[in-house]
């Protein structure tokens, strides 16, 4: 939780001043030295081996390939979560939700490739090492396997910082814990999150982000189905025994690589906080 806020922190001083002097090479930033960072930082200070923890496995054809599917099949989910907030949420929340689309949107088209690029690499493999990888086994060895699915999934949700989309996607991060603990390796979830990235930045490419216009209703009523299986699923999954993937294995960098990660993240404050009060 302390890397948590930490990450929370850095969002606002490194991630922030970064994306303003430049979106894309920003957001790179942004993954590498506020959400990744900490994670790492607190597990070299503990001295424990990053891949095993993590859960930096080999991942076969099947687990991939199912990964990827299921990633592209939840979309109508996602919709059919943020169209019930949408409708459900105060009208100036939802304003600004509208209002974060277009800019989005804009975003898209003026940096198209670049932004597909980002989005489906940087953001899957920074994101995932910090939620998936690091955070959820910690949480799971603390509170069990359905609190750390609930509350990894909406804190990876917070910091998206949506009130529209939170549920959504808070929806999409208990999805890819659940990839993690059925495959057995991180690389599931990093390949579902780059997947649904891709679909959700070739949506903004194409317009079909467009706030005033709702979902389709065969849209929401598949959305609402999945859901529902999804559930059940999860269910099943939780009723077995969910192995425990993330071995605490010392022999890490230790406290010097730690030390160096501190150091690195202290100097990107640093500058963030310089340009904020520039």
């Amino acid at each position: 939780m302390a890397a948590y806020v930490a990450l929370l922190f850095g969002m606002v001083v490194i991630g922030a001043p970064a994306q303003q002097r430049g979106i894309v090479s920003g957001l790179w930033i942004t993954e590498a030295l506020a959400i990744a960072l900490p994670a790492a930082f607190v597990l070299g200070l503990a001295g424990i081996r990053f891949a095993p923890w993590l859960g930096l496995r080999r991942l076969s054809l099947r687990h991939a390939v199912t990964a990827a599917l299921v990633a592209a099949v939840n979309q109508p989910v996602v919709s059919f979560l943020t169209w019930i907030a949408h409708n459900a949420l105060p009208r100036n929340v939802v304003e600004d939700f509208d209002a974060k689309q277009r800019m989005l949107d804009t975003v898209f088209r003026m940096n198209a490739m670049p932004m597909l690029i980002t989005v489906t690499l940087a953001a899957p493999l920074g994101e995932e090492l910090f939620f998936r990888g690091f955070a959820l086994p910690a949480l799971r060895r603390s509170w069990g396997p359905l609190a750390a699915l609930a509350v990894s999934g909406a804190l990876f949700s917070l910091l998206h910082m949506d009130a529209v989309g939170f549920i959504g996607l808070m929806e999409i991060g208990m999805l890819l814990a659940a990839l993690r603990w059925w495959s057995g390796s991180l690389w599931a979830a990093v390949i579902a999150h780059a997947v649904n990235n891709g679909i959700a930045g070739g949506a903004f490419l194409l317009g079909w982000e467009d706030p005033d216009l709702p979902p389709p209703p065969w849209v929401l009523a598949l959305g609402a189905t999945l859901f529902i299986l999804g559930l059940w699923e999860l269910a099943r999954l939780l009723r077995r025994s969910v192995p425990d993937d993330a071995e605490e294995l010392p022999g890490g960098p230790g406290r010097g690589a730690a030390a160096a990660l501190g150091l690195a993240w202290a100097v990107a404050v640093i500058w963030g906080l310089r340009v904020v009060f520039r």
